[in-house]
C-alpha cells in the first residue's frame, strides 16, 4: 500500500443505540462522508479504484453498541486532534461520539491486524438468582472444550469456543436481569463472539444487550 499520506490519526469512538443496526459497510460509509463534509483532507489509496484511507479496528457486529472502538483516519495534511474532533463531531450522524484523537506513527501495524481481544459487557434478561447465574458461568470457565458450529450461509465450520473466552465475571444484577464481563480473543482465524457464548450457556434467543466496551492491541 503506497505511504502517500502526511498524518496517521487515531480515533476512539462510542456508538449509542440509535445506530446499532447499521452494518459494518454502511457505518464505514457514513464516517467517509462525514469526513468529506467536515473538510477533513482525507488521503486516497492510488491506483484504477482510489479507496479512502479508512481503517477500523474491528467491525462491531450489528445489534451491539461500542464504548471504546478505534479507527486510524489518514491525512494529506497535518491537522490539530482538537479542531480534528470539532470538526468531524459536527458532521458525524447522531449515534456516534468521539472521544479521543491523537496522531499515531507510521511504523505501527495496520490497526486491524493489532486487535488481540475485546472486552464487553453482557446483560441478558433472567430470572435467575445472582448465586444461580454466576455459578452457570462457572461451569463454562470449567469446561475444557466447548465444540460449536458457525455457520455463513450454507457453509458451516466447527470451532472450540472455550479458549477463545479469556475472562468471565459475574457483575450481578441489571434492570433487564443479570449482567457480566467477558474478554474474548480477536485474532484472525480466533475471534469469539459474545452472542455465541450466550448460546452455549443457554441463552441463545433471550433479550440481552451487548456493549462492546475496550479493544486491546498487540503491545498496548
Amino acid at each position: 500500500m503506497s505511504e502517500t499520506y502526511t498524518q496517521r490519526m487515531r480515533v476512539t469512538f462510542a456508538t449509542d443505540d440509535t445506530v446499532k443496526y447499521v452494518g459494518h459497510l454502511d457505518m464505514a460509509r457514513a464516517w467517509e462522508r462525514a469526513i468529506r463534509r467536515a473538510g477533513l483532507p482525507l488521503a486516497y489509496s492510488q491506483g484504477f479504484n482510489p479507496q479512502p484511507r479508512l481503517h477500523f479496528a474491528a467491525a462491531l457486529p450489528v445489534g451491539f453498541t461500542g464504548a471504546a472502538e478505534l479507527a486510524d483516519v489518514f491525512l494529506n495534511e497535518t491537522v490539530m486532534p482538537e479542531e480534528f474532533l470539532a470538526r468531524l463531531q459536527a458532521a458525524l450522524p447522531a449515534g456516534i461520539r468521539l472521544i479521543h484523537a491523537e496522531p499515531v506513527g507510521r511504523e505501527l501495524p495496520a490497526l486491524q491486524a493489532a486487535v488481540v481481544s475485546a472486552a464487553y459487557r453482557v446483560e441478558v434478561e433472567t430470572s435467575e438468582p445472582g448465586e444461580t447465574f454466576a455459578a452457570r458461568l462457572a461451569a463454562f470457565l470449567a469446561r475444557t472444550e466447548a465444540p460449536r458450529v458457525r455457520r455463513r450461509g450454507v457453509e458451516e465450520a466447527s470451532y472450540d469456543l472455550r479458549p477463545l473466552v479469556l475472562a468471565l465475571i459475574h457483575v450481578g444484577p441489571c434492570d433487564l436481569g443479570q449482567a457480566f464481563d467477558v474478554t474474548m480473543r480477536a485474532e484472525s482465524g480466533a475471534t469469539g463472539r459474545p452472542d455465541e457464548l450466550l448460546a452455549e450457556l443457554g441463552f441463545e434467543t433471550t433479550p440481552r444487550r451487548i456493549a462492546r466496551v475496550g479493544l486491546e492491541l498487540a503491545g498496548s
